[in-house]
């Protein structure tokens, strides 16, 4: 009978451990997302060739 009860703490310990890993992962990849985008400048005003 302990074995089960092992068997689920180790179980959930494992499914708590691997949604906050996902949730880091999944918010890196968003944080990267967004400086990429506000890197890009895509409302900025592109750079006009002067000397022609």
């Amino acid at each position: 009978m302990t074995d089960k009860k092992e068997e689920k703490v180790v179980s959930r310990k494992q499914a708590i451990t691997s949604f906050v890993l996902r949730t880091l992962f999944y918010f890196a990849i968003l944080i990267a997302l967004i400086y990429l985008y506000e890197y890009s400048g895509i409302d900025s005003v592109h750079f006009i060739y002067n000397e022609f």
